[in-house]
């Protein structure tokens, strides 16, 4: 009930931030030199983005590092602060649907999914895994789908989009060739995740995930989930459970404690210091999965 009064309050406020900028008259506030400016929803895809922009375009990344995209609500001033942009690229499947608030506010804005020619994976009851960026593969053809969209915007700065995602295609594939050596001596080895974002990561790189501790994003584990989890800790030799630091762990910690299994952090979003770009990110993530398979003992 508590959270259905906050969501009401939020939705009115919304509703009277946009009835108070619509009413007022003036016109949408334009970047400096009108250089062309447009918004991601989460921190790895603002990195790709503004790789592609370059020095053609502004860039804005609307949840912040640290932050869930799954538990994130907009206020009306992070709202105002999205003015004037043209675009907002977005993931979709539900990670981020809360884009809608945007075009609510904001009539003229798009909302562009960026998951053109990636084969996502579905789940049994027809849902999409939407954490499709943690593959090298899938984010380069994020990246041409964020430059064919610029392009579309902003037609002058053409020649720059596409070299600029030419270069960045090409870091993504060095990084990616080396980020597959990192990880080949661990290819195979069983590892849990705190939740389901890891399955595109895994594809990428061989690595074996034989169970999460959360069922769904947010969704707390019955005990007969857990049960079913402990049986395959022990059938897999399970030594590792890899948490997020954007997610609560007051469970987990006796849970892993009881099964004598190590934790050790992965992270899907990054922005902070060492995982700074999606490059980062991607290596610090690697890294941190070769770490805890070959430390010694649980």
């Amino acid at each position: 009930m508590k959270r259905l009064m906050f969501i009401l309050a939020a939705v009115a406020g919304l509703i009277l931030l946009a009835i108070v900028y619509f009413r007022s008259g003036r016109s949408r506030p334009q970047p400096a030199g009108n250089q062309l400016a447009v918004a991601a929803t989460i921190y790895p895809l603002y990195d790709i983005a503004r790789n592609i922009a370059g020095d053609a375009g502004t860039v804005k990344v609307i949840v912040p590092p640290g932050a869930s995209p799954h538990l994130f609500e907009f206020s009306p001033k992070q709202l105002k602060e999205l003015q004037d942009v043209r675009a907002v690229f977005a993931i979709g499947h539900g990670l981020d649907n809360w884009t809608t608030q945007v075009t609510n506010v904001i009539p003229d804005v798009r909302v562009i999914v960026v998951d053109k020619g990636i084969a996502l994976r579905t789940f049994e009851d027809g849902t999409t895994d939407p954490h499709y960026w943690l593959n090298f593969d899938n984010a380069r053809r994020i990246a041409e789908n964020i430059a064919a969209e610029l392009i579309q915007i902003d037609p002058a700065h053409a020649d720059a989009f596409r070299m600029n995602a030419k270069t960045y295609e090409q870091q993504l594939a060095e990084k990616e060739r080396e980020l597959k050596k990192v990880l080949a001596p661990v290819q195979g080895m069983p590892i849990l995740t705190f939740h389901d974002a890891w399955f595109y990561f895994a594809e990428n790189f061989g690595l074996k995930i034989v169970g999460t501790f959360e069922p769904a994003a947010g969704e707390e584990p019955t005990p007969r989930y857990l049960a079913g989890l402990q049986r395959k800790i022990q059938a897999e030799h399970v030594r590792i459970v890899f948490i997020e630091p954007q997610l609560s762990i007051g469970v987990l910690r006796s849970f892993a404690k009881d099964n004598n299994v190590a934790m050790a952090e992965l992270d899907p979003l990054g922005g902070v210091e060492g995982r700074a770009t999606y490059l980062d990110l991607m290596e610090f993530d690697a890294g941190s999965i070769r770490r805890a398979l070959q430390r010694r003992g649980p």
